[in-house]
């Protein structure tokens, strides 16, 4: 996700993250169709075939994640108005410093709340029971 917002930079980039609550287990990137440095938005083919993707497998869109090459990873007054997604969770990675830096939000029309989230392994198959 952090590598497809850098390759994206200036422009900001778009995608989703799919899986089964609370384990993502894939990745979608997204075509930035409004091709702008200060606005995003997916490419409705992409979003379509992610999401026929996801439905074959028997998941779900978890995360939306987009990028903010020159902004902290906060939820802009456009990203609020432009939430079209209700509760799932957004991800913000900020390319401001000299890391990048990623928050995770649940989003309401006025307002923003941090969620925690973490990385874990990946299972492997027969570990553990």
């Amino acid at each position: 996700m952090v590598a497809h917002c850098l390759r994206e930079a200036p422009q900001e980039c778009c995608g989703i993250l799919g899986g089964l609550a609370p384990r993502v287990s894939s990745f979608h990137p997204l075509r930035n169709a409004a091709a702008s440095e200060t606005r995003y938005d997916a490419d409705p083919r992409d979003l379509i075939d992610a999401v026929v993707a996801l439905r074959q497998r028997g998941a779900e869109i978890l995360a939306i994640y987009h990028s903010h090459p020159r902004w902290p990873a906060v939820p802009s007054r456009t990203d609020l108005q432009e939430n079209h997604y209700g509760p799932v969770p957004r991800i913000i990675v900020s390319l401001m410093g000299a890391a990048p830096e990623v928050h995770v939000w649940r989003l309401d029309p006025d307002s923003y709340q941090e969620l925690a989230w973490r990385i874990v392994e990946p299972q492997r198959p027969g570990a553990g029971a």
